[in-house]
């Protein structure tokens, strides 16, 4: 065998040679051999275990990598020899000593001296400085788990003759492990006193005043409130029923009443970022409630954001069709996640509408020609789905934290799933076919049925342009619609000025109408028609005249006054402010994608400042997180730089670009990652080449979606709601909190879309090449 053969089995074969150099050192080295290469040629084997046997054996000679070394470098000597390394040197030679058992071995001269093996290094360190530097602290959407620990501070005071002269005390901490008191001078008691305190009757705890006897534990100044803390234990004879009533009563009232300072704090801080995460993200949730062995859906939640990113209603009728929503919830509930294809397409007997999911599509062969078509024609849309179930735990906090009766919205106790939808159409407009495909006649379960679900949506009131106060109710009602001839119709909701009814669908009605109420006093008035949708009947009405509008309100106004209790809970505004708060309050512990939230720094990296991730999200993939460090270097850092720079965040910090598309292509063989560029992914030849690789499953694609959202303001509509707890017990702390809410400035939404850009990868579909791009072909 050569010599230029050998050195290339060493190369190849060097990650096995460094794995036997621990066996040679302990004389092992044939079993290590037979363990880790039993099918190697003879050959092979030889010159494997020859090379150990030599990088093993000791030398004296001394080290100087001055000639490719970063200054200063420093003269020293290591087991007696002389070394003249720098500090990248020095760390090579101690690691390379400790791989070989503490000895200097010839091994350790030739990786010291090594030029590649010194570079190799400096990246791995500059490498490792660029992960942590793009490295974030995480936390998740699930409500904060405080177990045991959790204490509540309630809103009843408790006393004892022998404790501050019988004041009563205000509780600052109570769990069913103590009781924690305040005062304003050191309590005259000493550790180990036994009192009996007398708690008043609380609903929930006691049914009347009860006496239980306290252990007093320690007493601390709290700096931040100002006060003596006195600590108080259960002893071991107390009443075990009476310990298991106060855990349960903390369990029920967490929600209703605020916590131990330091519990509330953190519960608010979470709460506040949640709020900021929903209001901020272009997905738009959709509730769904059970329907036969399928799913419906009820109701939207529209935001700032979600309305700004999204055309509400084209992305609503995406998802109405009866028959493809049950197709789409079937695949949800298989996949969690699932993209629908809604628009028309031309064809020889003109517009048809299609409404499919991509993995229906796929099935029949005709993911290319129907994304073909619908791109060219421009009318459609590319909804991004995802699922998740609502707990019964989940609904019972909304309730609770919002002190709504559920008896009052039996439909919104029926909510069983959260649906999270997204337009993702800018990814497909400017697709073409790379290679021929059949253009199959159009499968009858494509086409829209017309049989569609109804979806209500609720907005915050800033986005709620209405005006005056509306009044659900049921009332008979005539129209005139001729000299002897009169339409029936009911009352659904009134207004000072206006009203809603229902007629019988397609009915005839003019731009003007005379409507009559007999049973609210209303006769022949006059009103005009704002909105009429013939499919349902629904007809949306306003007073056509000024001089009317006063009489009619003042009408409404005192009708409303004599029945104060039944307007009340048929006030439409109250109506939708708790479905508001209550489906808010579902929505921001389902959220679907990987979120950071962003502050004010003057450095870019820094203004990264937490990521939230649901339990179950893959939006990191290919990357893992470590315990709860989130690294997002493979996502937002320049590839090939010595330092931690990123393009991407720049832009969007500074606005002029808002999303990105981040590719990766993992090799099966050995997991390594190629990040491919996102022009490059779209436009270039290199997508024919990952298809081939894609076909012959030699890699995986990675596609994430990164979009940045600048924050809408500085408080949130629950900004109030989630401060008002910790008002009560830290008003500094409350202050801070309140300024901090302007520190956010934006939301950055990671999304993992590998399902969906693999099988537009797969099926020959490339993006047409831009004016740039033409250009810069033409320049070469």
């Amino acid at each position: 065998m050569s010599a230029g053969d050998e050195q290339a089995i060493i190369k190849q074969y060097q990650p096995l040679i460094r794995a036997l150099i621990p066996y040679e050192q302990q004389n092992r080295l044939l079993e290590g051999i037979n363990k880790f290469s039993k099918r190697l040629p003879s050959s092979v084997r030889k010159v494997v275990k020859e090379e150990v046997v030599r990088l093993t054996s000791l030398t004296d000679a001394p080290a100087d990598n001055s000639a490719f070394a970063q200054f200063p470098v420093m003269k020293f000597k290591h087991f007696g020899v002389q070394m003249r390394l720098d500090k990248v040197g020095a760390q090579i030679l101690k690691n390379e000593t400790s791989l070989y058992q503490d000895r200097y071995t010839v091994g350790v001269f030739e990786s010291v001296m090594n030029s590649d093996f010194y570079q190799n290094q400096i990246k791995k360190e500059q490498f490792k400085k660029i992960v942590d530097a793009f490295n974030v602290e995480s936390q998740s959407f699930t409500d904060i788990d405080f177990g045991d620990d959790i204490a509540i501070r309630p809103n009843f005071t408790i006393s004892s003759p022998e404790f501050e002269k019988g004041r009563h005390c205000s509780i600052s901490s109570m769990s069913h492990k103590g009781i924690t008191l305040e005062t304003k001078r050191p309590p005259n008691a000493s550790t180990g006193d036994v009192i009996t305190f007398t708690i008043p009757e609380v609903k929930g705890l006691t049914k009347e005043p009860t006496e239980i006897t306290l252990e007093l534990e320690s007493v601390k100044y709290n700096k931040h409130l100002g006060k003596y803390e006195t600590s108080f234990n259960f002893p071991d004879d107390v009443d075990k029923g009476f310990l298991a009533t106060l855990k349960r009563y903390v369990a029920v009232t967490a929600y209703k009443q605020p916590l131990q300072r330091d519990l509330e704090i953190e519960r608010a801080m979470q709460e506040l970022e949640r709020d900021r995460i929903l209001e901020n993200s272009p997905w738009l949730p959709v509730f769904l409630a059970p329907e036969k062995q399928s799913l419906k859906p009820m109701i939207a939640l529209f935001t700032k954001a979600n309305v700004e990113h999204n055309d509400a209603d084209k992305l609503l009728a995406s998802l109405q069709d009866k028959a493809i929503f049950a197709t789409l919830v079937d695949e949800l509930r298989k996949y969690n996640e699932a993209y629908v294809f809604h628009g028309n397409i031309k064809t020889k007997n003109g517009n048809v509408q299609i409404t499919a999911t991509h993995r229906q599509l796929l099935a029949l062969k005709q993911l290319n020609a129907l994304v073909y078509l619908l791109a060219k024609g421009g009318d459609f849309i590319c909804t991004h789905c995802r699922l998740d179930s609502v707990t019964r735990e989940d609904k019972q906090k909304a309730f609770a934290i919002h002190d709504i009766a559920s008896k009052e919205f039996e439909q919104l106790a029926q909510i069983s799933h959260v649906l999270y939808c997204k337009d993702v159409s800018a990814y497909l407009t400017n697709l073409t076919l790379s290679a021929k495909c059949d253009f199959k006649p159009l499968s009858k379960t494509l086409r829209a049925s017309g049989n569609n679900w109804r979806i209500d949506y609720v907005m915050e009131e800033d986005l709620d342009r209405r005006s005056e106060t509306r009044y659900v109710i049921d009332k008979p009602a005539s129209i005139k619609v001729g000299l002897l001839t009169s339409l029936d119709a009911r009352v659904a909701d009134l207004s000072a000025s206006g009203m809603k009814l229902t007629v019988a669908p397609h009915s005839d009605l003019q731009k003007e109408i005379r409507v009559s109420v007999p049973e609210l006093k209303i006769k022949g008035e006059k009103y005009k028609v704002v909105h009429y949708q013939a499919e349902t009947g629904v007809v949306r009405l306003c007073l056509v005249e000024d001089t009317r509008k006063a009489k009619v309100s003042s009408s409404v106004d005192h009708m409303v006054e004599e029945n104060t209790a039944y307007f009340k809970v048929r006030d439409i505004a109250r109506i939708q402010r708790s479905t508001h708060r209550y489906i808010w309050e579902l929505a921001v512990r389902h959220m679907p994608s990987l979120s950071v939230l962003c502050v004010m720094n003057r450095f870019t990296l820094d203004r990264l400042k937490t990521v939230y991730q649901s339990d179950t999200s893959d939006d990191l993939y290919p990357f893992s997180r470590t315990q709860n460090i989130i690294p997002l270097h493979g996502f937002f850092a320049d590839k090939g730089q010595a330092k931690p720079k990123s393009q991407i965040l720049e832009a969007m910090f500074k606005e002029t670009s808002e999303q990105a598309l981040v590719v990766h292509c993992v090799r099966k063989s050995d997991n390594r990652l190629v990040y491919i560029k996102e022009r490059d992914f779209l436009f270039s030849k290199l997508r024919t080449q990952i298809k081939t690789q894609l076909d012959e499953e030699k890699i995986h694609l990675s596609a994430t979606d990164v979009t940045a959202i600048r924050c809408h303001g500085a408080i949130t509509p629950l900004t109030k709601k989630r401060l008002a707890q910790l008002s009560k017990l830290d008003k500094a702390m409350y202050d801070k909190l309140e300024t901090m809410q302007a520190g956010y400035t934006h939301c950055i939404f990671i999304t993992n879309m590998s399902a969906l850009h693999h099988d537009l990868v797969v099926d020959n579909l490339i993006a047409k090449p831009q004016r740039q791009d033409l250009e810069s072909e033409g320049a070469a």
